[in-house]
């Protein structure tokens, strides 16, 4: 990251900055890159990076989910003493993710973090699996290209913020990040540099897409249909 990214970063993601940026960091890669944890394990990941005392890292969990990065995402049975108890495992959500993607290890393996998050869906019909998502990503761009274009996009929708990644919900992320989308050559030049007919081979992409035209064909012509009616009620009020 060069310095104006840097600096994006500071201004727009408020978890970032401050005495508590570093450990924020350090729980959001953990979890970016291992998938849902409770708290004792997340402890346990980071004690090699020299976190010495578990009440910080519960804390910074507590304080990253108050503030919507992070998410309860299940429930795991473990032992305390003789007896078992229920914990809370957590994983990333959007502004999560999006937060976590300054980290290199993190932006370096996106589908990988994408395949272990389940919090994160795609605005995309239901009928869509999210795996056929991440397949088409594989397919299309190699790793080193998915970074390129994933920093690309994140500083474009961080510019395009009006304030900080906090200040709006994750729904309205999508408006923001259109336009980044947009903006960002890298996808135009590898998308021009691909072969497409390499997404035939991930199985079951080209039944998938039929059914999805078949789908918006039947709601077109139904939308066409009542579009007739409504033209044919109006033409004999003129003319009446």
């Amino acid at each position: 990251m060069h310095i104006e990214s840097e600096e994006i970063i500071k201004a727009k993601i408020r978890a970032l900055r401050g005495r508590d940026a570093g450990n924020n960091k350090l729980v959001l890669e953990t979890l970016a890159l291992r998938g849902p944890l409770i708290k004792y394990d997340i402890f346990k990941a980071l004690k090699s990076k020299g976190v010495k005392h578990y009440p910080t890292i519960s804390r910074r969990v507590d304080a990253l989910k108050d503030r919507g990065y992070l998410a309860v995402a299940g429930k795991r049975l473990i032992m305390v003493g003789k007896r078992s108890e229920e914990s809370r495992t957590y994983a990333l959500t959007w502004r999560g993710f999006i937060a976590s993607l300054v980290i290199e290890t993190v932006i370096k393996d996106i589908p990988s973090v994408l395949e272990n998050d389940p919090l994160l869906e795609f605005p995309l019909p239901p009928e869509v699996p999210r795996e056929m998502v991440i397949s088409v990503l594989k397919q299309l761009f190699t790793p080193s290209e998915i970074r390129i274009i994933a920093h690309a996009i994140l500083t474009g929708f961080l510019k395009a913020l009006p304030e900080d990644i906090e200040s709006i919900s994750e729904e309205e992320y999508i408006m923001y990040m259109l336009p980044a989308f947009a903006r960002t050559p890298e996808i135009k030049e590898k998308f021009e540099e691909r072969d497409l007919t390499e997404l035939l081979q991930i199985p079951g992409l080209l039944e998938l897409a039929l059914d999805l035209i078949n789908t918006y064909e039947k709601q077109l012509s139904e939308l066409l249909k009542g579009i007739s009616a409504i033209k044919s009620e109006l033409e004999q009020y003129v003319q009446s």
